[in-house]
């Protein structure tokens, strides 16, 4: 009988953390067919450079019974998941396919570090910032906050990795855990150890969700 009651207890534990992930990616569906830009898809094929810049993604509701801010974290962590595999590429959204003819390194669905995160957070939240680089460290434009020295970081946050030379920031990722962040960079969007230069060039964190 007890061995029952455990079982059973378990199964409701397990159930309730599969509704949970549920209520995260049920809409996946209905912004995928949002459109992802306000220019036509008719006229991306004439576009070079990046290519067209992302539409503004409506705002989420959060499920009821769920911590708000709990859930938009591991919402944005949810959407960047969904990308993992995406190719690195210098584009603003990961629909765009570029002729190969018109430029071979462009060629091919992708996004690079800082168009994925600000793709992932307009996306999953509708939260729209820019996505240069620079400008999504640092300036007017830079959403969120600077975390303080020695302030815990969470999931969510946009961390900014300077150059090997540390000369300026060059890189940015969404930190995961305490061992884990995900980016798109070389070999595009994938989950990696939170170490090495992470670490090491760590420039500074800024947080949107709080």
């Amino acid at each position: 009988m007890l061995m029952c009651a455990i079982c059973l207890l378990q199964s409701s534990s397990s159930q309730a953390q599969t509704n949970e992930d549920l209520t995260l990616v049920a809409d996946f569906a209905i912004r995928d067919a949002l459109p992802q830009s306000p220019v036509p898809v008719a006229e991306w094929a004439a576009m070079k450079g990046w290519g067209p810049k992302a539409a503004a993604y409506p705002a989420v509701a959060v499920p009821a019974g769920r911590e708000p801010v709990a859930w938009k974290r591991a919402r944005v962590l949810a959407v960047a998941k969904k990308y993992i595999g995406l190719p690195y590429r210098h584009h603003h959204i990961p629909g765009w396919v570029p002729a190969a003819e018109a430029d071979p390194k462009a060629a091919g669905k992708g996004l690079d570090c800082s168009n994925f995160t600000a793709w992932v957070y307009n996306y999953g939240l509708g939260i729209k910032f820019t996505s240069d680089i620079a400008k999504q460290s640092e300036g007017k434009e830079a959403p969120g906050r600077v975390l303080a020295a020695g302030e815990p970081l969470a999931a969510g946050d946009l961390l900014f990795i300077l150059k090997g030379d540390r000369t300026c920031v060059s890189h940015v990722v969404l930190y995961m855990d305490a061992e884990h962040i995900i980016d798109s960079h070389a070999d595009g969007v994938a989950i990696r150890r939170f170490t090495g230069w992470y670490r090491t060039h760590l420039s500074h964190t800024r947080r949107l969700l709080e």
